[in-house]
């Protein structure tokens, strides 16, 4: 009776493990959404910091690229770039973008390192939990390229063109925190040339929507609130470098090793470091209320305008119409890529935190040097320029989650208020037209009438 009882919850447990097995299956490749697909990828992979580094780098790539859509492409109502960047990825772009990207030095040797980094370093939680069958799990869900990658790559190939020499290289950190919002190489292309009313950003689209008395306010307060934003970008940065320093140093000091070529820190080198990261907190919460007061200002007058749009909208003119359309795409775009954007920094923030990653990197180092006995000599260079740009990128990763979690929720802030003065102005046009459309039915339904009574008569 013991044994049989013992076997029963045995096999429940399997049971429940296949459940989970499927349960993670069918959410992985059924939804659509980019963002859970990502989350339960990071519960899935090798808790490293590489991974979580990529992942970063892709976020970067997402604010970038809605820095360029908000602030780099002149926009009217006859551009055809909105359709462009909002439109969904297809089989034929996703071949090209796998191709083109399993050329680079991670993508390229993932493969042979994986099985080896697993079994030094471990598995993600939801790995752990299905025991064996994590394995199956992971097989079956092993998508080197993940969504995410796949969006962000895909407005490359549109800004930058399909040659991969014009890319950006988004997966190498800069040494610099500076500038964030700019990609630091790559050569966009020319993807449209518009036509007719010609406004420089989408926020100077929407400012020309409003009512002609208020577009003077609103210009001033937009460079007020991006002035302030960038104030409080430069600060995170200051204290991401310093938590680097000591995030270092503790990696160091547990492994005895140099490390990414930071000094050793004396006791009291570490206690000013920690009062610098606590004088920058404050000025970060001050710098930040600034830009906070800045933003409500900027908002508050768009409000305004949406009210006042209320009561006097000129839905006849054609051209602003399909202006307001154009700017409502590219700002819906924006808003649901810095979604997956500060997705993709919480998820690496967490990762970081809940593995340990940072105190397990000598080994994660370590795992590597022996995967490149398995890596074939044709790759091997590209396998010693995935583990040099690894440190680097690891001495800056925390840096670039701070500002870029930043931006993403400004940009899907800003992108919200915009998508609000379009969305009044499409509905109204959308009113006219089912008004337009029933009195015309009207009007046809009645001359049908009379012409059916003059046949009777």
């Amino acid at each position: 009776m013991k044994h049989k009882l013992e076997s029963k919850v045995k096999n429940m447990k399997i049971s429940q493990k296949l459940v989970i097995v499927a349960t993670a299956i069918a959410a992985f490749t059924m939804t659509g959404c980019n963002a859970l697909q990502e989350g339960l990828a990071s519960q899935m992979e090798v808790p490293t910091l590489e991974n979580q580094a990529n992942r970063v780098a892709i976020g970067m790539t997402i604010v970038r690229e809605n820095n360029i859509m908000a602030f780099k492409m002149p926009i009217s109502a006859d551009a055809k770039w909105p359709a462009m960047v909002a439109k969904d990825i297809n089989d034929t772009e996703k071949t090209f973008i796998n191709n083109a990207l399993m050329e680079g030095p991670y993508f390229s040797t993932v493969h042979y390192t994986k099985p080896i980094q697993r079994k030094m370093l471990g598995s993600g939680a939801l790995m752990s939990q299905l025991g064996d069958y994590g394995n199956i799990t992971s097989q079956l869900l092993d998508q080197t390229v993940s969504p995410l990658t796949y969006r962000a790559i895909q407005k490359i190939t549109i800004f930058y063109g399909d040659k991969k020499q014009n890319w950006p290289n988004v997966f190498d950190y800069d040494g610099s925190l500076s500038n964030f919002l700019e990609f630091k190489d790559g050569k966009m292309q020319d993807i449209d040339s518009p036509t007719g009313d010609v406004y420089k950003t989408i926020g100077d689209a929407v400012i020309s929507l409003a009512p002609v008395n208020m577009q003077k306010d609103l210009t001033l307060a937009n460079e007020e609130m991006l002035q302030g934003y960038a104030e409080v970008a430069a600060v995170q940065a200051t204290k991401g470098e310093l938590e680097t320093k000591l995030k270092v140093n503790m990696v160091k000091n547990n492994d005895k090793k140099e490390y990414a070529g930071f000094a050793p820190l004396t006791a009291e080198e570490k206690l000013d470091i920690e009062y610098e990261i606590a004088a920058t907190e404050t000025i970060i919460k001050e710098k930040e209320s600034i830009a906070n007061e800045k933003e409500a200002i900027y908002f508050e007058l768009l409000d305004q305008a949406v009210i006042a749009l209320e009561s006097d909208i000129n839905v006849d003119d054609e051209n602003y119409v399909k202006l307001a359309r154009n700017v409502n795409l590219v700002a819906n775009e924006i808003q649901v890529s810095s979604t997956e954007a500060y997705t993709t920094f919480g998820l690496a923030l967490g990762n970081i935190g809940a593995n340990n990653v940072v105190l397990k990197f000598p080994t994660e180092l370590e795992s590597l040097v022996v995967a490149k006995a398995y890596i074939p000599l044709n790759l091997q260079s590209k396998y010693d320029e995935r583990v040099a740009r690894l440190v680097k990128n690891a001495v800056y990763l925390l840096p670039n989650i701070f500002i870029g979690t930043y931006y993403a929720n400004k940009q899907s802030n800003l992108a919200e208020k915009y998508e609000s003065v379009t969305k009044i102005i499409l509905l109204a046009y959308e009113v006219k037209a089912e008004q337009e459309a029933e009195a015309k039915k009207a009007a046809d339904e009645a001359a049908e009438a009379a012409a059916e009574e003059s046949k009777l008569q």
